[in-house]
């Protein structure tokens, strides 16, 4: 049997707008008959990068939220840390929680205005996790944030759009770089383990690796010291120690063409920690540029805001986003403007070059195909288009 995949168009009108058809999706995924009084609902989305200006608004979480109350849910809205250390700016940290609690709040995204509490789902240094099996190709354990431990229902509230290294950022990102901790997020960036250079290490008079080891894996005698079996790969010990002009601690990059499949592999573990029948998934695709959301700019944007997606399937809801993007007329002045409806927008707007070949990769056709592959879900699916007249209440 396909998964169904639900879909309302961007149209609106003074007594059916987004919000309203927010709700319909929710209705029509029957989370407002699924939910039980007193069960803990995450409802995951993304609080963007300081400077960026095409994340999801609060506005969107918090009729989530209310739905979930409505219901009888204690909904709970939640991110996760991000990589490295006081990369973000003087107001765009993501490295900890308490970094990015008050980056968020500068968004938008407050206990009060989504009407839940806001939870840094992997804890202050992105280290309140435990560890998932999966069968992947590149990975056999995830580092899954703690709370979905806790959790009777998930709502993964994803804002679509481009995203550099996977093609498309939609549901699976979500989950396989959004509900992982550090860990997770390193084994998708980065190959091999961190090196010390001790001839370029300044030794106990910098010492500036230590206090920013969530692991507290380094060690300082004559020189930095590190004890892989501990470290995490966050890559704090590497931009610290860049900014101190030592640039002794290096990692590896891994090959943009090669991360994709990662963040799959990552996301296969998220839904097998708490089982899939909890997931809940929403694409909201507006405001679609070819960069994250977790970008430090907002990107002109590739096309036109297209709706509401909703589906009980990752892998078909990220499927139907897609061709939706592709089929979509692209913006005539942004750097896609003259790509034929059904071409791939991200791919053209990435440029991400097979090594070997030179040819131009679609990065969402390999994450596609590789969830297929992991079995995450279904690309084929049943496309419901919801009427244009609300539900009567």
């Amino acid at each position: 049997m396909n998964s169904k995949v639900y879909f309302t168009d961007r149209q609106t009108r003074t007594d059916y707008n987004m919000i309203d058809k927010l709700e319909h999706i929710f209705n029509e995924l029957g989370l407002d008959k699924a939910i039980k009084p007193g069960e803990k609902v995450m409802v995951k989305t993304h609080f963007g990068q300081w400077g960026n200006t095409n994340y999801l608004r609060p506005a969107y979480a918090r009729k989530i939220v209310d739905l979930v109350r409505g219901a009888g849910g204690e909904p709970f809205v939640t991110e996760t840390t991000g990589l490295g250390y006081g990369s973000g700016g003087a107001y765009g940290g993501r490295t900890t929680a308490t970094e990015y609690l008050g980056m968020a709040m500068l968004h938008g995204f407050t206990a009060g205005s989504v009407g839940a509490p806001l939870v840094i789902a992997d804890g202050y240094w992105g280290t309140d996790v435990f560890d998932v099996p999966v069968d992947g190709e590149f990975i056999k354990s995830v580092d899954v944030a703690t709370p979905l431990l806790d959790c009777d229902k998930v709502i993964v509230l994803t804002h679509a759009k481009g995203h550099g290294l996977g093609g498309i950022g939609g549901a699976i990102k979500n989950l396989g770089i959004g509900l992982v901790g550090k860990k997770g997020k390193a084994a998708m960036h980065f190959m091999g383990d961190i090196k010390i250079d001790p001839e370029k290490c300044l030794g106990p008079e910098c010492s500036k690796c230590l206090s920013v080891c969530p692991t507290r894996c380094i060690t300082m005698k004559e020189k930095a010291e590190v004890d892989i079996s501990k470290c995490i790969a966050c890559h704090h010990c590497a931009d610290v120690c860049s900014r101190f002009e030592a640039k002794a601690a290096t990692q590896t990059w891994r090959p943009s063409h090669t991360q994709g499949p990662i963040f799959v592999e990552n996301a296969s573990g998220v839904i097998n920690s708490i089982g899939a029948d909890k997931f809940y998934y929403i694409n909201i695709a507006i405001d679609i540029s070819d960069k994250c959301d977790c970008w430090n700019y907002g990107a002109p944007l590739l096309l036109h805001d297209i709706g509401i997606f909703g589906s009980r399937d990752p892998l078909a809801i990220d499927e139907a986003t897609m061709k939706a993007i592709k089929d979509a007329p692209a913006n005539p002045d942004s750097m896609v403007g003259d790509i034929e409806c059904g071409d791939c927008k991200f791919a053209m707007a990435h440029a991400c070059k097979d090594p070997e070949t030179g040819e131009i990769l679609e990065l969402a056709e390999r994450q596609l195909s590789h969830a297929e592959k992991m079995g995450i879900g279904m690309r084929e699916h049943e496309f419901i288009t919801l009427k244009k007249d609300p539900p009567k209440k």
